[in-house]
C-alpha cells in the first residue's frame, strides 16, 4: 500500500472515529442509558482512532508528514482545550518565518560581502 492510500485511509478512519462515536453515544443513550452510550462511544472512538494512528504511523515517506499533520490540525482543532492550539500554531508560524528571514538575510549579507 502506498503512502497516499495510507494517508487517505488514516483520514477516513479518523472521520469514522468521530462520526461513529457520536452515533454510538446517541444510540446507547437512547437505547439504554448515558453511561452505556458513553462506554460504547469511547470504545468506538478508540478503535477507529487506533486504526487511523496505525495508518499515519506506517507512512514511509517523510514528505507526507506536513500534509498529514496539517490535515489533522484542520480536522481536530477543538481537542486541545481553549485557544492553546491556535496560539501554538501562530507562534510556530512566526518562529519559522523569523528563522527563514534570518537565514535569508544572513545569506544575502554573505553574498554581498564576498564581492
Amino acid at each position: 500500500m502506498n503512502d497516499r492510500r495510507r494517508a487517505f485511509l488514516g483520514f477516513v478512519f479518523l472521520l469514522l472515529a468521530m462520526l461513529l462515536a457520536a452515533g454510538a453515544l446517541i444510540g446507547g443513550w437512547i437505547g439504554w442509558d448515558f453511561r452505556t452510550g458513553a462506554v460504547l462511544s469511547i470504545g468506538t472512538f478508540l478503535l477507529f482512532a487506533a486504526l487511523s494512528a496505525y495508518m499515519f504511523i506506517s507512512i514511509k515517506d517523510y514528505a507526507w508528514f506536513p500534509a498529514v499533520f496539517g490535515g489533522l490540525y484542520a480536522v481536530l482543532p477543538d481537542l486541545v482545550a481553549g485557544p492553546t492550539d491556535d496560539l501554538a500554531a501562530l507562534l510556530l508560524g512566526a518562529a519559522i518565518s523569523g528563522l527563514i528571514g534570518w537565514r535569508r538575510k544572513k545569506r544575502v549579507e554573505m553574498d554581498s560581502g564576498s564581492q
